[in-house]
């Protein structure tokens, strides 16, 4: 559907470039023409499916790449695999063209020459196992280092442009695995020539990036108000495609008999994405926004560089994207100096840091389930299967729902009269005075209600899990946590506010860079300080109390909570020139 005027007329308002003199003025556009959500909701499930759709298949290629080093291409086609297992290789049936029956007849004998080449099971998965750790570390690591740079990068040349470098990032990825498929005996390195797919892949900033460019997309052609609702439906879309991606990929693989046509679709797939992107996406931000991101960019660098080393300036330039999460000076007439310092970014980062910490303890659940409860593998299968597509339709349809009922709620208490003081008054600001109108006050108070929502239905769902009596009063309570997904919308909503509010509205407004920034810290807690913590809690636990770790997430929860009530905002009348003086100080 096309975007309506509010939408476009709301993107102006809040990407900070109110100045007459930078804004040109546009002629009406066809609805094709315009930027709005929409295109990248549907560009998002597809490049999502297509990518968990080369999961398990870049996983069995890694096992069989392994084999193929480890042994000429005679012993591994005729005497190793059984002949039921041919029609799955890489290269297709075809490849296999030394294949005789009374090799197929000696399957036991083959296997176990063949492990004195090492590429027996055991020795194959460990070796497939460490080649796709160090890969998917790498990428992980290079992604968090740049993914603040691209953030800001799309601030000052478009968001588009960063959704198809990304494009062509795992294009690139597709087409060298490709290539090593086909060549692993005589490229250097053999398989591991696959770390170059890693660092070409984590240097543009892996799919974090593409994901930091689509949201701040949306926040450029979204009003606040309808900001929570369409991350609720991205996230819940990205959670939907994950779960039809491995069904797309085995339905390729049983059709075609071969691996390599998986990633075939992806490559084409990245190509057919990049030139859209490229070509027919409008580009939502415009060019005075861009070029007054640069020059705030480029007056930063001055006053940032040039007292400091070069080598310095060359080293830690990727990390200067997160001082936009640091606290800030700002106005403050009650302190002697005129200025304290903003936390609440800071804040929210923390508690939303921790609630991931905790929310990551789930993949000890399937350890702690699979011993204690007793399940087998297909149990297991069920409950990993079942929990995305919940929390998809619970952010797609459900919590839509939750965003009205809360808004309907805050317009009556907003119209009640009343004596007492609003919630929105600022926790460290001593001037009563308004300067952000009542619907951007009634609408971050609505939002840090959905977090507060979300993060207690998280909290709850801990707390009852450990006394889960059976595997199905187990399944149920985990799918209660399940309704703590809209959490993930919220917060970013909350951050983008509290950051405008921060800026101030005539000041160029760095979303991207904002967005980058909060994606590098958030994957610090899930998927490094929380599996750390959880992981070694239930190793020390197990033997005596293996639910220990949820217990520690349940603390976790509850001091994440305990931090978001310290998250206010401002309504003091402080001017524009003001904020950029206390953000980006001038010398004289």
């Amino acid at each position: 559907m096309p975007a309506d005027s509010s939408t476009i007329e709301g993107s102006v308002e809040f990407s900070g470039d109110s100045d007459e003199n930078d804004i040109e003025q546009e002629a009406p556009r066809h609805w094709w023409k315009r930027p709005a959500p929409w295109w990248l909701l549907v560009l998002t499930f597809i490049s999502t499916v297509i990518q968990s759709a080369t999961g398990m298949p870049r996983f069995e290629l890694y096992r069989e790449l392994v084999c193929q080093v480890h042994q000429t291409e005679e012993t591994f086609a005729s005497l190793y695999l059984p002949s039921d297992y041919l029609l799955y290789s890489p290269l297709g049936p075809h490849w296999f063209n030394v294949i005789t029956n009374d090799a197929r007849e000696n399957t036991e004998k083959a296997h176990f020459k063949a492990s004195a080449f090492g590429c027996d099971s055991g020795r194959q998965f460990v070796e497939a196992a460490t080649l796709a750790a160090v890969l998917e570390t790498t990428v992980v690591v290079l992604s968090f280092m740049t993914v603040g740079w691209w953030g800001s990068f799309s601030d000052r040349y478009g968001r588009t442009r960063v959704i198809a470098i990304a494009s062509i990032g795992q294009l690139l990825a597709a087409v060298n695995i490709i290539f090593v498929a086909k060549y692993v005996q005589r490229i250097p390195g053999g398989y591991w020539f696959l770390v170059i797919d890693s660092v070409i892949s984590g240097a543009l900033g892996g799919t974090s990036s593409e994901l930091v460019a689509v949201m701040a997309y949306m926040a450029d052609v979204s009003t606040p108000e309808k900001r929570s609702l369409l991350f609720s439906f991205l996230f819940g879309i990205r959670l939907a495609s994950i779960g039809v991606g491995p069904i797309l990929g085995r339905g390729i693989i049983n059709i075609t008999h071969n691996l390599l046509w998986v990633f075939y679709l992806a490559a084409v797939s990245r190509i057919f994405q990049a030139c859209f992107v490229l070509f027919v996406l409008p580009e939502s931000l415009r060019p005075a926004q861009m070029d007054r991101a640069s020059r705030r960019r480029q007056e930063e660098r001055w006053l940032t560089d040039r007292p400091t080393p070069w080598w310095y300036r060359h080293l830690f330039f990727l990390l200067h994207p997160f001082s936009v999460l640091w606290p800030h000076k700002i106005s403050d007439e009650n302190r002697a100096n005129g200025t304290k310092r903003d936390w609440t970014i800071f804040i929210l980062v923390m508690a939303y840091g921790l609630m991931l910490m905790a929310t990551s303890s789930e993949r000890v659940y399937l350890f702690y389930i699979w011993f204690t409860l007793r399940w087998d593998l297909q149990d297991l299968l069920y409950y990993t299967s079942s929990i995305a597509p919940i929390r998809a339709a619970y952010l797609i349809l459900v919590f839509p729902l939750v965003i009205k009922f809360f808004a309907v709620r805050q317009n009556r208490q907003n119209d009640a009269p009343s004596t007492s003081p609003s919630e929105a008054e600022p926790l460290l600001s001593g001037s009563s005075r308004p300067s952000v109108s009542d619907a951007k006050t009634h609408n971050l108070s609505k939002n840090l209600t959905l977090m507060r929502f979300s993060m207690l239905v998280n909290i709850a769902a801990f707390a009852i899990l450990p006394f889960a009596p059976t595997g199905l009063v187990f399944i149920l309570f985990a799918m209660l946590g399940s309704f703590g997904a809209g959490l993930a919308p919220a917060v970013h909503s909350v951050a983008l506010e509290l950051y405008t509010l921060r800026i101030g509205t005539n000041a160029p407004l760095e979303t991207g860079k904002l967005l980058g920034a909060l994606s590098a810290v958030w994957s610090i807690f899930p998927y490094f300080l929380g599996p750390l913590l959880y992981w070694h809690i239930y190793a020390a636990t197990f033997g005596t109390f293996p639910g220990a770790f949820l217990f520690v997430a349940l603390g976790n929860g509850i001091l994440a909570f305990a931090l978001l009530t310290f998250v206010r905002f401002r309504t003091e009348n402080t001017s524009n020139e003001d904020v950029r003086d206390l953000v980006n100080p001038r010398t004289p």
